[in-house]
């Protein structure tokens, strides 16, 4: 029974970088995970990210003399949705599927008559007060998942799907979850970070 390896998601951010971006393995500040690190800036505290999993359940397959011999191994898909808020060149060409050439020269994006999913690294981290867990995929496919309400006296939402795509990174998996650790200073491979760190700065204790 550990009480720190619990989380509530008062906070979170989501950056998006060039497909099979490395994971970053020493993060000290969830808003500093890395140079390559694109934030996508505000999405919607009333709809947080839903991570979904689709696809058919394993089933029990057996002989006449053992019913359950050995379990099948489904197909299964695993999905992320959440709600852009800000309305930049990010968040459009995730949700339009527009390449990067649809960016014009004054900044506003060309929207495609037929949406291309765009294929970035995600990064997703969680926060609940010093503590935090950094959810990386490598690979994922971007589109609008949904329609764009707009209502009087709420944010216009932009609602984008992320499907996690297999990577040659991490040997054709779709991506690495960290344990939550109660520091303020984290590595993503899950190593204590009390000690002195490879670029020579000392995690907090």
């Amino acid at each position: 029974m550990n009480d720190n390896a619990v989380i509530v998601p008062g906070n979170g951010y989501i950056y998006f970088a060039e497909p099979n971006t490395p994971k970053p393995t020493h993060i000290t500040d969830p808003l500093k995970p890395g140079p390559e690190w694109t934030n996508i800036g505000h999405t919607s505290r009333d709809d947080l990210p839903e991570f979904d999993r689709d696809g058919k359940d394993a089933e029990a397959i057996g002989s006449w003399q053992n019913s359950t011999l050995r379990m099948t191994t489904p197909d299964i898909t695993y999905t992320v949705t959440f709600k852009a808020l800000q309305a930049s060149a990010d968040t459009y060409r995730a949700y339009f599927g527009a390449d990067e050439d649809a960016v014009q020269p004054d900044g506003s994006i060309r929207i495609p008559a037929t949406p291309v999913p765009q294929v970035r690294a995600l990064l997703v981290i969680l926060v609940d007060g010093k503590q935090f867990v950094p959810l990386w995929h490598p690979r994922v496919s971007l589109l609008g998942s949904d329609k764009i309400e707009m209502k009087e006296k709420e944010l216009v939402a932009f609602p984008i799907k992320g499907t996690f795509l297999s990577s040659p990174l991490i040997g054709g998996a779709i991506g690495e979850w960290a344990q939550i650790l109660p520091r303020q200073t984290f590595r993503l491979d899950g190593a204590p970070s009390s000690g002195p760190m490879q670029d020579g700065s000392v995690g907090a204790s």
